[in-house]
């Protein structure tokens, strides 16, 4: 029994290896296309400030992003190979372990025929890829085609360019040529292919310039080491450029936070809770620790609101008058009891305080 044959997925790893710096290669010269693009634009212009403005370019942004893209491609290109890898070995392993439908019979003789070779394709009336079965009769040498599903091959369908209708084909063979000329049966579209069996295939043109610019563009294991170090310091570098310029925001809010002593405090919120029905505003001795406390109690004069309304609307008062200042109503809120409410009242007096106070807002 002959050997099945089975297109293999998975190649040497230099191959990989090669197809990835090839695409290294073609992303570095757009690059480097589209910044010379740009340059020849630049030497048009004769103002002085334009030409300080492309020589910064050409010799150190261009430079520099080239640089980058080259250093990120280096660091994505041991995960991306191993990608394709997996890929490949999973489509291998799919082909190997399908199982091979059963009693497949010669649509002519009605003999079984011989599986003779394997492969992944595309089932065109799904667009699903499935594990495609060639079978071959061994008495009168029909082939079939079938998918791991059990359906037959089908010649994917053409359409008509112009009514989108199913076309009909024949097939002229002349010498070595194979003319396929398809017809539509509702308009008068036609249209015809040639397959040449002794045409020989183009060469794959030669990229003489891949080598040398591979060097260029492609970084050795050291240079690859030397850029991940450089983006570390860099990132380290823009982590605490990033922290001085948080801190300096947080200093600059922190200076303009009006600091009141409790003389103040008590002015800045009598004159607003009085508008509103609030009187008679104490204080109580302080309680100084690592924060200064202070308990206050006030009685409401409006004799038709109730004690949630009082509650609410004081608080809503006391929070806005305080602010953009050091001082806040602590977080139990207010108590009300027969028309007297109370609460307290915390202080933010040094830096460490107060940007917490910053911070949390």
């Amino acid at each position: 029994m002959e050997e099945v044959k089975v297109f293999k997925h998975l190649r040497q790893e230099s191959y990989y290896n090669d197809l990835y710096d090839k695409f290294t290669v073609e992303e570095c010269r757009r690059f480097e296309k589209y910044e010379l693009s740009e340059e020849k634009k630049g030497l048009k212009k004769k103002d002085k400030k334009d030409k300080i403005k492309k020589e910064l370019i050409v010799k150190v942004i261009s430079p520099t992003a080239l640089y980058f893209i080259k250093g990120e491609r280096y660091i994505e290109k041991a995960e991306r190979i191993k990608e394709w890898i997996e890929k490949d070995r999973a489509l291998d392993e799919r082909v190997e372990n399908t199982i091979v439908p059963k009693n497949i019979l010669c649509p002519s003789c009605r003999s079984e025929m011989i599986l003779w070779m394997k492969d992944l394709q595309n089932d065109y009336r799904d667009r699903i890829e499935k594990v495609l079965f060639f079978f071959n009769c061994p008495n009168c040498n029909k082939k079939r085609l079938i998918f791991e599903n059990g359906k037959d091959w089908e010649c994917p369908l053409t359409l008509c360019k112009k009514c989108g209708s199913v076309m009909d084909s024949k097939n002229k063979k002349k010498g070595r040529k194979i003319t396929t000329i398809y017809t539509c049966p509702n308009c008068d579209y036609e249209e015809e292919d040639i397959l040449d069996l002794d045409e020989k295939p183009k060469p794959e043109e030669i990229d003489l310039n891949f080598e040398k610019d591979r060097k260029r563009f492609c970084l050795s294991d050291e240079e690859g080491r030397k850029y991940i170090s450089h983006k570390e310091k860099l990132k380290h570098i823009s982590e605490m450029i990033g922290e001085f310029g948080k801190k300096a925001e947080i200093e600059k809010k922190v200076s303009k936070i009006k600091k009141l002593n409790i003389a103040q405090l008590k002015k800045i919120l009598t004159k607003p809770l009085e508008k509103e029905d609030y009187i008679n505003l104490e204080f109580s001795k302080p309680e100084i620790g690592r924060e200064i406390v202070i308990n206050f109690t006030i009685q409401d004069n409006k004799e038709d609101r109730g004690e949630y309304d009082s509650r609410i609307e004081l608080q809503r008062i006391i929070k806005k008058k305080l602010e953009g200042t050091n001082w806040k109503l602590m977080s139990e809120g207010v108590y009300y009891r027969l028309g007297i409410l109370s609460g307290r009242l915390r202080a933010y007096d040094n830096e460490e305080d107060l940007l917490k106070l910053i911070e949390n807002n």
